[in-house]
């Protein structure tokens, strides 16, 4: 499996902040709808790193669900679903981002639960439109800039 490694002064921060682990939350930061410090549309600030969902349609994931999402600078998708594995395409620009139909393998999970988060989690990629990348993660958002899902 793919994994992003964790700085060890970012594991620190989360045992004693807990709150910080989800500083990736339902909201873009903008203020009066202008960007905030430190964020960007850039492909590349998104390009070739390994993002976990924190947030799925606003609903908190668990840190063992084993969802990820890597998209590379020319447009290669690929992640995890907690029970299976996908690859696809992406449409990138400046702040753009859409999922062509994703190919996924087809394992069944054991686990009921996580197998209505996968449902939930690929669902949700065919709803993404926009991205927008800050410190504190990448939010995904809909045609209505509504947020899909929040990655860390």
């Amino acid at each position: 499996p793919m994994l992003r490694p964790i700085p060890v002064a970012l594991i620190a921060s989360l045992t004693l902040h807990p709150t910080l682990a989800l500083a990736c939350g339902p909201t873009p930061p903008v203020f009066d709808g202008v960007p905030e410090g430190g964020v960007s549309i850039s492909v590349g600030r998104i390009a070739d790193v390994i993002w976990v969902p924190l947030l799925l349609d606003g609903v908190p994931v668990p840190e063992d669900a084993g969802l990820s999402l890597m998209v590379t600078f020319d447009g290669k998708v690929s992640g995890t679903t907690g029970c299976n594995q996908f690859t696809g395409t992406a449409d990138l620009d400046a702040g753009v981002m859409s999922f062509s139909p994703l190919a996924v393998t087809e394992v069944t999970c054991a686990n009921p639960d996580a197998m209505q988060r996968e449902a939930a989690y690929l669902k949700a990629l065919t709803e993404v439109r926009w991205f927008l990348a800050a410190p504190e993660g990448v939010w995904l958002t809909r045609e209505d800039n509504s947020v899909v899902m929040c990655l860390w």
